[in-house]
């Protein structure tokens, strides 16, 4: 079980969706606790806050991650669509008829999802990226998950501390 910072990790993710952009889930808590589900690999990810666009952390492969493709079966698949100039206005104007904006969520939700490249070379104006499903405690799916959480939180503090003396100073 190998712990890597979020720099690194994130890199070896987007690689391999950029692969094989279909099939992907991604849930998180509110705790700082990303899972990333792939066809092939999962990973799990514990987040620090530095600012509201800014994070740390560390991650790590899930080993067995059958358990959680069997729990997000039926979810709708992660990743990057276009979006044409009127689905943006239509959907910006629909927040108060969700019937509209169920249709038109589910349009966007039902294009195949781009790899970045792709979204590179068709230049889009607008990108969707997402879904990603929010859960209230991620550590609450398996007592597995739990000690994943917590060696993970571990791990991410410490880096946070490392990378950022000054800052975790006020947190104590």
């Amino acid at each position: 079980m190998i712990i890597e910072p979020l720099d690194i990790i994130s890199n070896k993710i987007l690689k391999q969706y950029d692969k094989q952009p279909i099939g992907w889930t991604i849930l998180r808590d509110f705790k700082g606790t990303v899972l990333i589900i792939g066809p092939k690999q999962g990973y799990i990810l514990k987040l620090v806050t530095i600012n509201p666009q800014e994070y740390t952390g560390v991650g790590m492969k899930i080993k067995n991650q059958e358990h959680i493709q069997k729990l997000v079966k039926g979810a709708p698949q992660y990743g990057f669509r276009t979006l044409q100039n009127t689905q943006a206005k239509e959907l910006l104007n629909s927040f108060q008829i969700p019937e509209i904006q169920n249709k038109i969520i589910s349009e966007v939700l039902e294009k195949k999802p781009l790899s970045t490249w792709e979204i590179e070379n068709k230049k889009p104006s607008l990108i969707l990226n997402g879904p990603i499903i929010e859960h209230p405690d991620l550590s609450l799916i398996s007592k597995n998950q739990r000690e994943l959480d917590l060696k993970l939180r571990l791990e991410a503090e410490r880096l946070f501390k490392k990378k950022y003396p000054h800052r975790a100073e006020m947190y104590r």
